[in-house]
């Protein structure tokens, strides 16, 4: 059986002009929510739950986030739902929002508000909302009651649905969606070819990223020196993310004859020029792909110690030069503990009332 909302979302796609099958797409993953919804109903909520596990890097998470927010959709375009159900997923999605390292607001969230309230007569759940305000910083930043959410997936255009398919980690429709995207792009600019690389990241297709941000560095060159830094900035990271260290080396070379020494020095337009600069040092050395140019370019890189003091690059420069076996790592690590120390001072400093 299929619910009414969705039958609805049907007879508006045919009588709008031609076939738009990305929305039909979507709309059958949405679908598949509606056993989960009804075994919800009826008491089993195991899929949709608050299930915190610990992440190495992001802290405390949440591994049932996703299938609730899948859920969340299908109740908000399917116009299906109880007051129940929708209380305890509401109760459920504030359990992440309280405990999750990352805090944010999150979509989940947004979209139960906007569905709790329709329940919200004599103000019926304003303790459950002042709650969620007070879940974490960000919601007390930004969470807002009166949001307004559509209810028409067919208000969705071809890269809402993308983004909605990104969102919701549906990878295969997503892709089929990106084709469709591509296929009706008429002239690739700056901004086109930076969207595909987002989703293809994202789609774990990075090979075809290569001549996408070629085509972005070679645009770059007409352009302003902070733009074209930015671009090898991300040509030198998508090299080392894809283990070409020595490629990598070459464009970071390219980076330093963009600008004289007295820019490189007086700005901190090159800094994570410097960063990426010390992590090929230090891969060239682990991988015994070491060079006199891996050597010349921990020369150059170690000066910028001078001026840049940030956790990044100490961090990134204590390795490199552990790698290299250069006795200037004591005096790196002794400006470390310095900074640490100074940044610790700072955040128990209280200001005076």
């Amino acid at each position: 059986m299929i619910c009414a909302g969705f039958l609805y979302l049907g007879e508006i796609m045919e009588e709008r002009s031609g076939k738009r099958e990305y929305l039909d797409l979507l709309r059958t993953e949405l679908l598949k929510q509606r056993e989960i919804y009804l075994a919800l109903k009826e008491g089993h909520g195991e899929s949709v739950c608050y299930k915190p596990y610990q992440d190495e890097e992001w802290g405390t998470q949440d591994a049932n986030y996703t299938a609730r927010l899948r859920l969340a959709h299908y109740l908000l375009y399917g116009r299906e739902g109880d007051e129940k159900s929708i209380v305890w997923l509401f109760e459920e999605e504030l359990k992440d929002r309280e405990q999750n390292s990352f805090q944010g607001i999150g979509s989940a969230l947004e979209i139960l508000t906007f569905l709790l309230k329709k329940y919200n007569a004599e103000n019926k759940y304003s303790d459950l909302f002042a709650r969620a305000k007070n879940a974490n910083f960000d919601c007390a930043c930004g969470y807002d009651t009166e949001l307004v959410i559509s209810e028409d997936l067919a208000e969705n255009n071809l890269l809402d649905c993308i983004y909605l398919c990104q969102e919701l980690e549906y990878k295969p429709e997503m892709e089929v969606l990106v084709a469709q995207w591509k296929d009706s792009v008429n002239e690739w600019d700056g901004r086109t070819r930076e969207e595909l690389i987002r989703f293809y990241t994202f789609l774990g297709k990075n090979e075809e990223n290569e001549s996408l941000y070629l085509a972005q560095l070679e645009l770059a060159k007409s352009g302003k020196l902070r733009d074209l830094v930015l671009q090898y900035e991300k040509i030198i990271r998508y090299y080392i993310g894809m283990g070409k260290i020595g490629i990598a080396h070459q464009y970071l070379d390219e980076a330093r004859g963009c600008a004289d020494e007295k820019t490189i020095q007086g700005t901190n337009l090159f800094q994570r020029i410097f960063e990426e600069a010390f992590e090929i040092v230090y891969l060239e050395k682990e991988r015994a792909l070491d060079t006199e140019k891996t050597k010349e370019l921990w020369e150059w890189a170690k000066q910028a110690s001078v001026w840049l003091k940030y956790r990044n690059f100490y961090t990134k420069a204590i390795a490199a030069a552990k790698a290299m076996e250069d006795p200037y790592v004591s005096q790196l690590e002794r400006k470390y503990r310095a900074w640490e120390k100074t940044w610790e001072i700072k955040r128990e400093v209280k200001p005076q009332e």
